[in-house]
């Protein structure tokens, strides 16, 4: 028995006719404008009835928010799904690798989705709305479980996770429009991995293993000065043995004694012993 209101695959009828306007409004939109797309165009794109269409959409400017949710599942959330916590998983570099990789790629590689926004970006000027509309369903979207990552993640030392989240997306946007919107590959080449891994260093530098400071064992630090009951310093170093007070160096002086130890295969605390002696024998 034929169901009454789907087809041969069980799918409602309504949902077809829904796929086949926005189909329709994409193609008048990607090639007239927003301007100068009309209902009826769209109408007649899509090859249903304009009552068909006035019963989805009641204007121009709600078919263009459904059309703009509708490319935010369809390629962002298959792309890059924020709701699920797999998303989220591991550590920071690798988390926010996958995250930028994949808001590149499918910018990069959807070139519907890139001819919309450059529409939006064109009309925005007339038509604030429309870049309203795709930034509270795209932009926005990213930019709050970003920020909600970086919150939680207080290890990572970002005096400012709501600035950092903007400069995060904003790079990536900037890259995309600069290289693949405004054909500028030529006049400023640069790879998607290579802004990538920069990205990412500037965001967990803090995270990162540092070298060890070679004289971090050795390099005494001068404590400060006493006053006397008079107001007259007391003399330094008062405390300290005589050999002690002897070595106490430059950076220069322990570049110099780091290379006279190697040279000699000393430790340098061996060759202080033997400069020491020295000097307390002299």
């Amino acid at each position: 028995m034929k169901k009454a209101d789907g087809d041969r695959s069980g799918r409602p009828q309504s949902a077809d006719k829904v796929e086949a306007i926005l189909k329709g409004a994409m193609q008048e939109f990607l090639e007239h404008g927003y301007a100068a797309t009309t209902m009826d165009k769209v109408t007649a794109a899509a090859g249903v009835s304009k009552t068909t269409v006035y019963s989805y959409f009641q204007d121009k400017e709600s078919l263009f928010a459904a059309l703009i949710e509708q490319l935010t599942q369809n390629e962002f959330q298959v792309a890059f799904n924020p709701e699920d916590p797999k998303s989220w998983s591991g550590e920071p570099a690798e988390v926010l690798r996958r995250l930028a990789t994949n808001i590149v790629k499918t910018v990069k590689n959807k070139h519907e989705l890139r001819d919309l926004v450059r529409l939006i970006i064109g009309e925005s000027g007339r038509f604030p709305v429309l870049a309203q509309i795709f930034v509270r369903n795209v932009d926005k979207k990213i930019f709050q479980h970003l920020l909600k990552y970086l919150k939680s993640h207080e290890e990572m030392g970002l005096p400012d996770p709501e600035a950092a989240a903007r400069v995060f997306i904003g790079t990536l946007v900037h890259f995309v429009i600069i290289q693949d919107m405004l054909h500028a590959k030529e006049i400023m080449p640069m790879e998607s991995d290579r802004l990538i891994d920069t990205l990412i260093f500037l965001f967990t530098v803090d995270r990162q293993e540092k070298p060890p400071d070679p004289y971090s064992g050795t390099r005494q630090k001068s404590s400060r000065r006493k006053r006397s009951a008079s107001g007259k310093f007391e003399q330094d170093y008062q405390s300290e043995p005589k050999r002690l007070r002897s070595i106490r160096l430059t950076d220069t002086a322990w570049e110099q004694l780091a290379a006279l130890a190697h040279k000699n295969q000393l430790t340098r605390s061996e060759a202080i012993e033997i400069f020491a002696r020295n000097g307390e024998e002299g």
